[in-house]
This record gives C-alpha cells, sequence and structure tokens, in this order.
C-alpha cells in the first residue's frame, strides 16, 4: 500500500478521499524536518508552508509528488524536485474566494483604521493619531490590483457593489469587470488602494520599494494578499512611518511568523493579520481535495492537473 504524508491541518475530506482511493494516509504536523524524516519511505506529501528542499527529498526514495496546499510554491524547491523526479503541484484558484474576501477585509480596516479605533476602548495609546486621521472609504475610488489570476479577478468582481474603477495589471489581458488593464506606473500613480496578488519570484521581490511608494498618492492604502516578498519591508515602514503612504493591510510579511517587535505590529497606520487569507472552512476543503486528486493522479500513473515544474 502506498503512503501519503499529509498536514495535521488537512481537510477531513481529503483524507478520506485518499484513503478511499486505497492508500495510507499518516499526519503530521508539518512543524520541523523530522517530522518528515520519520516517514522517509512515504510515496506522496501534501505539504503546507513547512520549507522542503534537497536535504529531504534525498532521504526520501520513494516520493514521486509533493503537492502544495494553495497557490504559492516557494517552500518548495523545484530543482531539487527536478533532480529527483518528483512531480510537483498547487491548487490555483481553490482558494481565491476566500483570499479575495480577506483583500476587501484589509482594504476596509486599513483604509478606515478600524482596528486601531477599537483597541482605543482599551489602550489609547494611538488617540491623538486616530483623532487627526479619520481614513477613507473604498467606495467611488480608484483600485489597482497587481496581479490578476484567480484572485485577483475574484477581488474586481466582489469591488463591483463599491462603484470603484479598477485598474488591473498582468503578464497577459483579462476582461476587468470594473475598469481596465493598465500599466504598473499607472497603478502606483492613480491608485487610491493598491492590492498586490501576485507570487514570490526573482522577478517580483522587493518590486514595491521606496521608488515605487514615491510614485504613490499620500493617501494610497496599500494591500498585500500575495507574498510578503514582494514589498521592501523597510522600505514600507519608513513609508508608513513618514506619511509617504496612508496606510498598509498586511496579511503577509516578509519574515513569517512575523515576530512580535516587527516595527509593523506598532505603527498606527499598519493593519497586520498572521496569513490566514486562504482560511475558510470552505477553501480549506477545496484546497485539500484538489491536492489529494494530483496526488492520486500521479501514483497512479497518469499525469496530475496542475504541475508546477
Amino acid at each position: 500500500m502506498k503512503k501519503v504524508l499529509v498536514a495535521n491541518l488537512t481537510a477531513k475530506k481529503a483524507v478520506k478521499y485518499l484513503e478511499e482511493k486505497g492508500f495510507e494516509v499518516i499526519i503530521s504536523d508539518q512543524a520541523s524536518d523530522d517530522d518528515f524524516l520519520s516517514h522517509t519511505d512515504v510515496d506522496g506529501i501534501l505539504i503546507m508552508m513547512h520549507p522542503f528542499g534537497e536535504s529531504l527529498m534525498a532521504k526520501m526514495p520513494n516520493l514521486k509528488v509533493i503537492a502544495r496546499h494553495g497557490v504559492g510554491y516557494d517552500n518548495v524547491d523545484l530543482a531539487a524536485a527536478a533532480k529527483h523526479d518528483i512531480v510537483v503541484t498547487n491548487t490555483p484558484g481553490a482558494n481565491a474566494t476566500a483570499v479575495a474576501e480577506t483583500a476587501i477585509m484589509h482594504m476596509l480596516m486599513a483604509g478606515r483604521l478600524y482596528y486601531q479605533r477599537r483597541e482605543l476602548l482599551t489602550d489609547a495609546t494611538n488617540a491623538a493619531y486616530l483623532s487627526a486621521h479619520n481614513g477613507q472609504e473604498i467606495s467611488g475610488k480608484t483600485v489597482g490590483i497587481i496581479g490578476f489570476g484567480h484572485i485577483g479577478q475574484n477581488i474586481d468582481r466582489l469591488l463591483t457593489g463599491f462603484d470603484v474603477n479598477v485598474l488591473a495589471y498582468a503578464r497577459h489581458s483579462h476582461e476587468v469587470v470594473n475598469g481596465r488593464m493598465a500599466t504598473l506606473d499607472e497603478i502606483y500613480e492613480q491608485s487610491d488602494f493598491i492590492v498586490t496578488a501576485l507570487p514570490a519570484t526573482p522577478e517580483t521581490t522587493h518590486m514595491i520599494n521606496a521608488d515605487v511608494f514615491s510614485k504613490m498618492k499620500s493617501s494610497a492604502v496599500l494591500v498585500n494578499i500575495g507574498r510578503g516578498a514582494l514589498i521592501d519591508e523597510a522600505a514600507l515602514i519608513d513609508a508608513l512611518k513618514n506619511d509617504v503612504i496612508a496606510g498598509a493591510g498586511l496579511d503577509v510579511v516578509e519574515h513569517e511568523p512575523i515576530s512580535a517587535d516587527n516595527p509593523l505590529l506598532q505603527l498606527p497606520n499598519a493593519f497586520v493579520t498572521p496569513h490566514v487569507a486562504m482560511i475558510s472552512q470552505e477553501a480549506m476543503d477545496n484546497v485539500a481535495i484538489k491536492a489529494a486528486e494530483d496526488i492520486v493522479r500521479v501514483l497512479s500513473g497518469g499525469q496530475p492537473r496542475f504541475p508546477v515544474n
């Protein structure tokens, strides 16, 4: 019987699906390398965020497929996987609605300073700042969306009721429900809200930097539900401290999990959540089932639906 190692947060529906297909399912915390090295004979892995590279792959001779629970796969070494003939897959679109809803929430929270106003009930630290900053509404504004795949298009769709003008950027042209495709400079210079929804690649790392902040409106709110590496965090902190931009809503940061002493957690114009955009019951079920289906395809001798490498 072939074995599949899955993270302990994997939806029960996916575990049941794998078992019904005849696989032995091993559930692990996937919190350290040892959680993988305790099961070196597995044939497949349904992986979440733990880094997985050459040192682990070399010790797993039976491993044929690594299915990433989500869209981003920057924690998996693709070159090492190719070297060991391991197929890597992901699950595009499976959590797009959950992440898009989170983007809207961050626009509201960072734009209107709701979290900081809630804190006033027990902590007056930001009272002076809040008395001088009223925040801004989304309605009627220009929203730039950088990255217009499943998530970006869902954000555009969800914004319909806000009567916004959407400027969307992607490598390929798409229909934009509430606006049009645009250049990056158009987005930086014209947007009241900017949402980044891209993966981390050598080309996108620190694409939002000090030079870009200087192009933005001083009233702009930046929301990142892509990857923390997209933004030069030091430049962002400087921009927020010096009112170069008005605010930021971040579900991701450069180094995760975020440390308690990260300045972003102390700034009155930043709202941070701990990489939870993809977490909803529906999304967790959809992502896990798609990942499990590709594991079954590969281990049954077929081709995956969503190959990465």
